[in-house]
């Protein structure tokens, strides 16, 4: 008894809002890693700096993304015109700048920030997690798609995040490597040194894992 149109007209935005939240969370995560700074380098210009990099390159990209959302059309991978093609660029482009102002930052709290099991947890979770998130992100966009074989759709996909579940989904290594910025620093206050080493070199195996399978077609998990 209700209309499919709406639906349709929903799902337009699932997009938008995952990125939105995504973002958010990154932001958050970058604010605790800059808090762990010393008070001097809080407030230079290297900070503002990377904070304004950021905070531009996000509202960009969520910008665009929602613009195409509003149309019902393709942000990602969508080069179906000589602008839309530019536009994707930029928007890839900012993705990669992200990455390097993480990175930086993580660099930042390893050399300026004090021992402490959180800080370098933090500053190493930031510089890996970034490395990898580019790797993969560059082979997305080499590849012109995160899908590899199966269903070309997330209709078929894992309920929330859409992986596929009938071929490779280079989504599912880009979710773990990017969030393990959030998930060590958080053992590491949870558990100590020793659970957080563990729980670095398990994203990182998973991520590696799920990059694999991906590249050969096999989704981690098959209906």
């Amino acid at each position: 008894f209700l209309d499919p149109r709406l639906f349709n007209g929903i799902s337009v935005w699932v997009k938008p809002a995952k990125f939105f939240l995504s973002l958010a969370v990154h932001m958050l995560t970058l604010s605790f890693g800059l808090s762990l700074l010393p008070q001097d380098m809080q407030r230079g210009r290297g900070a503002a700096i990377a904070a304004t990099t950021m905070v531009t390159m996000a509202i960009g990209e969520m910008v665009y993304i929602t613009f195409r959302a509003a149309r019902a059309e393709a942000s990602h991978f969508n080069d179906g015109s000589a602008l839309a093609g530019m536009l994707y660029t930029a928007m890839g482009i900012g993705a990669a700048l992200m990455m390097v102002v993480t990175a930086w930052i993580g660099y930042r709290i390893l050399r300026h920030g004090n021992p402490g099991t959180v800080h370098r947890a933090t500053g190493t979770s930031f510089v890996v997690a970034a490395i990898l998130t580019l790797i993969i992100g560059f082979t997305l966009g080499g590849m012109g798609s995160h899908w590899i074989g199966g269903d070309q759709t997330d209709a078929t996909g894992l309920p929330i995040f859409g992986w596929s579940t009938t071929g490779g989904d280079l989504r599912s290594s880009h979710f773990l490597a990017l969030h393990l910025m959030q998930i060590v620093p958080f053992v590491a206050w949870a558990g100590g040194k020793t659970a957080a080493i563990a729980a670095m070199a398990a994203g990182v195996a998973l991520s590696g894992l799920t990059f694999m399978l991906a590249l050969n077609g096999i989704p981690i998990y098959a209906n």
